[in-house]
């Protein structure tokens, strides 16, 4: 990739419903050996990456809610995490407190499978946990479906995640495949951009 895309892909401005929480600035420091006067370029373009990935997510499989996040080691601490919400949440476009790898969502990066739930399936999950210290502030959710970003050697990148599907329907198993697909190209990418950091 080269400096002129990484540009362009922290420059695709999609729209304000689109944004993104940094939990920690450690991203560098825990991929490189050494941090270089590039490091700042890398981390725009992972940030552009999942930027571009939760709106995409969200407009293809039709969706209110999405969100991709990097999780880097399985330290939630590191995360970084960006949300894409449709105008039916517009109330909630600056809701930016991150997760922190408790619940339901830490079972898809635990088991690198993909979990689809309807609304009252989520509720009887036995790893749900409402929405914990952010009951009232959360956006509510309809249904869920999860998938992990899955690096070439296996190891975890993270999650994507969808809520409210359009029309008022549950996810589907093509929702499942399609979102597993964006995922699994969105792993491909991070791992490109880390590849040309190590370079």
């Amino acid at each position: 990739m080269t400096h002129q895309n990484e540009e362009q892909l922290v420059q695709a401005t999609l729209h304000p419903s689109v944004t993104g929480v940094v939990v920690s600035q450690l991203l560098d420091d825990d991929w490189t050996p050494t941090p270089d006067p590039s490091s700042d370029d890398f981390t725009k373009a992972i940030d552009g990456v999942l930027h571009l990935t939760a709106d995409l997510a969200r407009r293809l499989i039709g969706a209110h809610q999405a969100a991709a996040a990097l999780i880097i080691k399985d330290d939630w601490t590191t995360m970084r995490k960006y949300f894409s919400l449709s105008p039916r949440y517009a109330a909630w476009y600056h809701y930016l407190t991150p997760a922190v790898g408790f619940g339901i969502h830490a079972d898809v990066v635990k088991q690198n499978a993909p979990i689809r739930l309807t609304q009252a399936e989520l509720e009887q999950h036995p790893d749900w946990r409402g929405f914990g210290n952010q009951v009232g502030k959360h956006p509510p959710m309809r249904g869920w479906l999860a998938v992990p970003m899955l690096s070439h050697d296996g190891s975890n990148y993270g999650l994507l995640q969808l809520s409210d599907k359009y029309g008022d329907q549950d996810f589907t198993e093509e929702d499942e495949a399609q979102l597993t697909r964006l995922a699994q190209l969105t792993a491909k990418t991070l791992d490109a951009i880390h590849r040309m950091h190590l370079e």
